[in-house]
């Protein structure tokens, strides 16, 4: 039997077990408590030197593999809280990106317009003057109309062109600015399939952490019992269970950290304002 086959064996005879194990001892946290060590202590002297001392040297590393999962968990809790946050004021620096420069544009245009208003206006109305005094006949009063006209003309020709150029300077604006926003949030997109992979992660996890209620429960049991050979064989698939889940842990953090440097990245492109 290999060591994966050997790991689900005793996991469901550990299910069946606890058919016949009264609920009081059904606790599914693996606790290593004083009464738990002194049972485990009693039961270990039971068995042969040899036996005796592979199980302390397994029943250590349960004790260091639950430690190590506690402080990742720990950590991975800090730094997706930390990751989060940063998102969210990443994103929000991003989103106000050149935004009072843009206000500025927009209201340097929207003033141009408002100024020229008066000169636009009185040009078309002279040009309304200019038509009337023709259908009148009046030459002498659209030759004077019209001079008029072709000094407003040049006026007007040079509102238009500034006009104009304050719209492409708006529009030029806007559009180096989306073209930021866009390759930044672009990069930020980047997450989302970390992201994937840790609750992928999570789902593995959960599997051996499943796993080891009924394994300690028949651990708890078999300690009670003083079996060696149960409890040996409880322990060992504990240390498994528990290595793996360790395991995923390092590789969830991992990937917060990849994520926690992909914002750093971002952030440190955003332009100054």
């Amino acid at each position: 039997m290999n060591r994966v086959s050997k790991v689900i064996f005793t996991v469901l005879a550990a299910l069946v077990c606890l058919t016949s194990i009264p609920a009081a001892m059904s606790a599914a946290t693996v606790e290593l408590t004083a009464p738990i060590k002194a049972a485990f202590d009693k039961t270990a002297a039971s068995a042969d030197g040899k036996t005796a001392a592979v199980m302390s040297s397994l029943y250590n590393a349960l004790g260091i593999y639950q430690e190590e999962d506690r402080n990742w968990e720990g950590k991975i809790k800090a730094l997706h809280y930390q990751n989060e946050q940063a998102l969210i004021a990443v994103r929000k620096q991003i989103k106000e990106i050149d935004a009072d420069k843009l206000k500025k544009l927009d209201t340097e245009v929207k003033q141009t317009r408002e100024r020229y208003k008066p000169l636009f206006a009185g040009y078309t109305a002279l040009n309304k003057q200019i038509s009337a005094s023709r259908k009148l006949k009046n030459k002498n009063l659209t030759a004077a109309l019209s001079a008029q006209a072709d000094v407003m003309k040049l006026a007007v020709q040079l509102a238009r062109q500034d006009i104009d150029a304050k719209e492409t300077a708006l529009k030029t604006a806007k559009d180096s600015t989306a073209r930021t926003i866009k390759t930044l949030r672009d990069a930020l997109a980047a997450i989302d399939p970390l992201k994937v992979q840790i609750t992928a992660q999570r789902s593995a996890a959960s599997l051996p952490r499943k796993g080891l209620s009924p394994v300690w429960t028949n651990f708890k049991y078999a300690i009670k019992k003083t079996d060696a050979k149960r409890t040996f064989d409880s322990l060992e698939t504990l240390v498994f269970l528990s290595r793996q889940i360790v395991q995923q842990q390092q590789k969830i953090h991992a990937l917060e950290t990849r994520i926690s440097g992909i914002i750093s990245k971002v952030k440190a492109q955003i332009p100054v304002s």
